[in-house]
């Protein structure tokens, strides 16, 4: 998995590469955590490039929710691929979650 922070229009932006799995979840969860002490108003997560996420994977997500939730700040999902989507359709966490279909989506939200 890659991790890449950056902004896009003045929103902070997390964009993943790759595999989140048992293996990368930590590694995430410590770069998404940090990102959020910061407590940015709105913050999206790009998915555009990751290939397969896991339970450990979606469980971050969920703690990342819950800290942002606190501070009443946004956390967006951008750009699933199918194979993500599902994932999250499947579980009903598309309802849980504010999923995208790409930044300029989201931040006309």
């Amino acid at each position: 998995m890659n991790c890449e922070i950056g902004d896009y229009k003045g929103n902070t932006v997390i964009s993943l590469s790759g595999e989140i799995d048992m293996h990368s979840s930590p590694v995430l969860r410590e770069k998404l955590l940090n990102v959020i002490n910061s407590k940015p108003q709105r913050l999206i997560v790009n998915f555009k490039d990751v290939s397969y996420i896991d339970s450990s994977g979606i469980a971050t997500f969920v703690e990342g929710l819950k800290h942002v939730k606190a501070y009443k700040g946004r956390l967006q999902f951008s750009e699933l691929p199918q194979s993500i989507m599902d994932i999250f359709s499947f579980s009903r966490l598309d309802k849980v979650f504010e999923i995208c279909g790409n930044l300029d989506d989201a931040i006309s939200r």
